[in-house]
């Protein structure tokens, strides 16, 4: 059984001014962030020409969160969580800000972007962990599923909005104007974030950094539903990359040129968005079962690209796929946020990202290769394969189907309700 509510319901949290606050200041972020992904790839390929430029600078960015999620994870629980997040903001800002200005002044030296590029990767690590502990804390436990909603709505209807105002930008004043504006919305995000207050969790021992970080281990292998998932989520974002590496060359190669692979990429911006939209509105009984079924969906431009359907039709495809994680994520940050101990959320939470997206930069790295050694249309289908049976396969498990919202977990000694700040 699935309950729906009404939109006036799903609006909710909004009137709490705690989450209004988080809202508001992780919405502009998400706008500024979509803004620098595109800005930052048209003034670094207009003012060098080369791809292997923007590789070596997003690289430096994803490898230093990779890197120091788990340590970002540590301190988000040892700390408040507000001050990590508006720490992160502010290291992120000052990246962005300075990577603005060498852009704008016409100084730019893709060391220094790289260093600048890590510098941001490195407050994401610290961001991320600590966003998801301290949701919990700004709204009602009944609440909870529709706040991740809330948030993930203003993620994706962040990537609508990003590619245009940084196109415009960098058609008019230039791309590190774009840069400078996405520093601004994370100076406002930590402003935000430091008028949020919050009763303050009761204090536990301090253990030594890695009985800390063992603990947060224990804690993930605790909950098979848990790891289980995280082996289908990595899996995900491993066939994913076959379809951002080998997806465009074959969507320019035989599809139809650029347009095509933009009429599918604009596919699943529309996709993520209706996705979040969904999830507002939807509360599955039985959300890990609905959750892998929606990213199952993933399988589907895969198979489309191989099999030489028409780029509309892998736009649709792309659109249920991007839609099906939309879907999916906020399902997934809730039942996390229930089950999992208010002292370790943050240290699970790091292991969560790193095991998600830890196999993407070799991912993104191999696809190219293995498309060479055994074809575009071979590596295609089992990129589908992999998704499919990885995200259909746990739904054997008696835990995956047995799980619901707002059920805790004995195991887990998890508290409905405990404020988690």
């Amino acid at each position: 059984m699935t309950l729906t509510t009404s939109l006036r319901d799903s609006l909710v949290p909004l009137r709490d001014a705690r989450f209004r606050l988080l809202w508001a200041g992780q919405s502009l972020s998400s706008v500024g962030d979509s803004v620098t992904a595109v800005a930052l790839a048209l003034a670094i390929v207009t003012a060098t020409g080369s791809a292997t430029d923007l590789g070596v600078v997003l690289a430096a960015q994803s490898i230093a969160t990779v890197a120091l999620m788990l340590l970002g994870g540590v301190w988000a629980d040892r700390l408040p969580r507000r001050r990590v997040m508006v720490a992160a903001d502010l290291v992120r800002g000052f990246a962005h800000a300075a990577m603005g200005v060498e852009l704008v002044t016409g100084t730019a030296d893709i060391v220094h972007l790289a260093v600048l590029a890590a510098l941001s990767g490195a407050g994401s690590a610290f961001f991320l962990p600590a966003a998801t502990g301290l949701v919990p804390a700004t709204v009602a436990p009944e609440q909870l599923s529709r706040a991740n909603a809330l948030i993930a709505i203003a993620q994706r209807g962040s990537i609508l909005l990003g590619p245009g105002i940084a196109t415009a930008l960098a058609l008019t004043a230039g791309a590190g104007w774009a840069l400078i504006l996405d520093a601004l919305t994370f100076a406002v995000s930590a402003i935000l974030l430091g008028r949020l207050r919050l009763a303050p969790i009761p204090p536990t021992p301090r253990e030594p950094f890695l009985g800390q970080l063992a603990e947060g281990w224990a804690q993930l292998r605790r909950h098979r539903w848990y790891w289980t998932n995280l082996i289908g989520h990595s899996m995900w974002n491993l066939s994913r990359c076959v379809l951002m590496v080998v997806g465009p060359v074959l969507a320019v190669a035989t599809l139809g040129g650029e347009i095509a692979w933009g009429t599918i990429v604009q596919g699943g911006t529309v996709g993520a968005l209706c996705g979040a939209l969904l999830a507002l509105r939807l509360r599955p009984s039985r959300p890990l079962v609905v959750a892998n079924l929606a990213l199952a969906l993933g399988a589907l431009p895969l198979a489309l690209l191989a099999a030489g359907a028409p780029a509309v039709a892998v736009a649709v495809a792309y659109g249920l796929m991007t839609g099906g994680l939309a879907f999916m994520a906020p399902l997934w940050e809730t039942l996390v946020q229930e089950n999992i101990p208010a002292e370790t959320l943050s240290r699970v939470s790091a292991y969560d990202w790193l095991l998600s997206i830890g196999l993407t930069p070799l991912g993104m790295a191999l696809a190219g290769p293995l498309a060479a050694a055994v074809g575009t249309t071979p590596t295609l289908y089992g990129a589908a394969a992999l998704l499919a049976a990885s995200c259909l396969g746990v739904l054997v498990l008696p835990d995956i189907r047995r799980i619901g919202h707002g059920a805790g977990d004995a195991a887990s000694g998890a508290v409905r309700g405990h404020p988690v700040a």
